[in-house]
């Protein structure tokens, strides 16, 4: 028996992203009736519920059942708690569907994702599209309690900004009293809002924007490229711009089967985070068809590059990967991809 742990949010507002991940991964081990060389794999869903002593228990008991792979967490915060616990245990490999903090990168531990960090190199193609559309005054909103990714991905942002010829953010701005954020916007008249939040508090903020007058042009970052930030946001959404390495158009045959078997097992249509969920159990059983659980990491290292629904995967030495970019804009209520 093999037992591999997913600690994530599953409840309240981040829910959107762990239960669409939860969903890709269970698929996954279906398809191989959850035994992989004769062995049973059992897999253990728990809610973080965003509470740092929660998440704490959480991985302390895994490692006391003895579970080696832990999939996880929903958000970089979160993901920074459980990394501080698994990474004293070497046997152990922990491997992520969505954290994107480039505070992650560069480091030989026991983390993996198969979400393409907040870096320099990642926001090329966003950041050239934002120059060249003419855009010069940017105010970042981000979320205050995911910040390990959301100001991260801002100041990264703004970093590749700078590269290709680009200005300083005017402001950063938390989420938080919604009439002082109005009120900032008016006084400093940015020519681009670039928010990143989940899909829930990124339509909060763009509704409670434009009922009250504010109609700059909106980016956001692809934690809230979701069917519930429509849902959310409603006709303000129209306009909005989103860079993602998804593309949910793609013609690409796996991918076309994917989204048929996820439908057909789930009666939606899968988000981005339920095809990286799907894509990192595959990458877990292959590696397990490789050796044993104690050895993920030493295989994924050794193998590197795997095929991805839409492209290939490829890891570098310190887990991190490179994907493709898009750029999407929301038309007619649809995410329409237009560069």
């Amino acid at each position: 028996m093999i037992k591999i742990g997913f600690v994530g949010a599953l409840t309240a507002k981040y829910s959107v992203l762990g239960n669409a991940m939860m969903n890709g991964i269970i698929l996954a081990f279906e398809e191989e009736n959850y035994k992989i060389n004769g062995k049973e794999i059992e897999l253990i869903f728990k809610d973080d519920k965003k509470d740092i002593e929660v998440n704490k228990k959480i991985v302390n008991d895994f490692i006391n059942q003895g579970i080696k792979i832990v999939i996880g967490n929903v958000t970089s915060s979160m993901t920074k708690i459980s990394m501080s616990i698994i990474n004293e245990h070497k046997d152990m490999f922990m491997i992520s569907a969505a954290s994107a903090s480039n505070e992650f990168s560069g480091i030989d531990d026991q983390f993996f994702r198969v979400h393409v960090a907040n870096n320099e190199q990642r926001f090329s193609s966003f950041a050239t599209y934002i120059k060249d559309s003419g855009f010069k005054k940017i105010y970042g909103i981000y979320d205050p309690e995911n910040v390990t990714y959301t100001k991260d991905y801002l100041e990264n942002f703004e970093k590749s900004f700078l590269l290709h010829g680009g200005k300083k953010f005017i402001q950063y701005s938390k989420i938080g009293n919604l009439d002082f954020l109005l009120k900032d916007i008016k006084e400093k008249n940015p020519d681009l809002l670039l928010i990143c939040a989940n899909s829930v508090d990124a339509a909060r903020v763009v509704q409670y924007l434009r009922i009250n007058g504010i109609f700059t042009q909106i980016a956001s970052s692809e934690w809230a490229m979701t069917s519930t930030f429509i849902e959310n946001s409603g006709k303000y959404s129209e306009g909005i711009i989103f860079n993602i390495d998804y593309d949910e158009n793609s013609k690409k045959d796996e991918f076309v089967k994917f989204v048929n078997n996820f439908e057909n097992k789930y009666k939606t249509f899968p988000s981005m985070y339920a095809v990286k969920g799907y894509e990192l159990a595959k990458i877990i059983i292959e590696l397990l068809k490789m050796g044993n659980e104690t050895e993920l990491k030493k295989n994924i290292l050794l193998k590197k590059e795997f095929n991805g629904l839409q492209n290939t995967i490829t890891f570098d030495e310190f887990g991190d990967v490179v994907r493709e970019f898009n750029t999407y804009k929301i038309i007619n209520g649809k995410f329409e991809k237009i560069k």
